[in-house]
């Protein structure tokens, strides 16, 4: 039966006639072996485990061998915790904020609000606007869609795409509001606030992530049609977040299946989900700078009196 080496030159390997010497440390004599590869392993290289005694290159190659073999989300990430922590951070941000309109409106509003008017004097209010709501109903109603889309999402996405996925989709809901806004009329000039942009994002990740999935679509188009129809119908709705939050989030979760990276047999699962994470972290990023684009291309064409 052939053992690994790990890259030891035939030197490293004690004297059968000798006193056997750790690999690692040469100058240390040591009688306890490895149970995986029966090499000896000095106090400084050994890992007690409940089948005996491992060297640190066995324990760190098992480590790898389980990492390989580890349960994976849709994107190709560790499946991770079931427990929707950035959900509930979510909607506890939300809850905090409104308790801070009620407590003091003149801080956490007046400057937590979005407008077109002061959207670059005022450019984290493109973020922060997506925690604030105009009343009980409003947060309530933003609320249950984040807990039942959310949930699902979070785990499907994994955490980190999930939250990036929600801020892109508010980011772009507040930017569609700016870059439609008309500077000659009261749009300009009109506050939005709510977490509508990122649910509506949510939602448009949810249609593509059961089409991948094999899942069922139609119920998911039927409540992104019933919202859109409620959206511009009811007076007083921003449409322009809504359907830039929708724009967003779609093509954000579209283009990560579309660029995820193909898993073969005899793939290192490990590098796979690292590459993974790096080409959604770019996706992610580059939503956010066609953002910030679009807004500087607007801001070039607005008349200043």
């Amino acid at each position: 039966m052939n053992r690994p080496t790990y890259g030891y030159s035939a030197q490293d390997v004690p004297d059968p006639q000798g006193q056997p010497v750790c690999p690692r440390h040469p100058d240390t004599v040591s009688y306890v072996r490895c149970k995986r590869c029966e090499r000896p392993a000095c106090p400084q290289c050994q890992r007690p485990t409940q089948v005996g005694v491992l060297c640190v290159d066995c324990e760190r190659d098992i480590a790898r061998q389980q990492a390989g073999t580890r349960p994976r989300n849709a994107m190709g990430a560790s499946a991770g915790r079931r427990t929707p922590y950035v959900t509930y951070t979510l909607m506890g941000l939300c809850v905090l904020a409104f308790l801070g309109q009620a407590l003091v409106p003149h801080i956490v509003t007046q400057w937590g609000i979005f407008a077109p008017f002061r959207a670059l004097a005022m450019p984290w209010t493109f973020l922060t606007a997506g925690f604030l709501h105009g009343g009980v109903m409003h947060l309530a109603l933003n609320m249950w869609a984040l807990w039942v889309v959310g949930q699902y999402l979070e785990q499907t996405l994994g955490h980190t795409r999930y939250a990036g996925v929600f801020l892109a989709s508010v980011l772009g809901g507040h930017t569609a509001v700016y870059v439609l806004a008309n500077p000659m009329t009261l749009e300009w000039t009109t506050a939005t606030l709510g977490a509508s942009g990122g649910v509506f994002g949510l939602f448009g990740s949810m249609f593509i992530v059961n089409r991948r999935l094999g899942g069922q679509s139609a119920q998911i188009l039927v409540l992104i049609g019933l919202n859109l129809l409620i959206t511009f119908t009811v007076p007083n709705i921003s449409w322009q977040g809504h359907l830039g939050g929708l724009l967003v989030g779609t093509a954000l979760v579209a283009a990560m299946f579309a660029l995820r990276p193909k898993a073969t047999h005899g793939t290192d699962r490990q590098a796979l989900a690292r590459r993974s994470a790096l080409i959604h972290g770019v996706l992610i990023a580059g939503a956010v700078l066609l953002c910030a684009v679009a807004v500087v291309l607007k801001a070039l064409t607005v008349p200043y009196f």
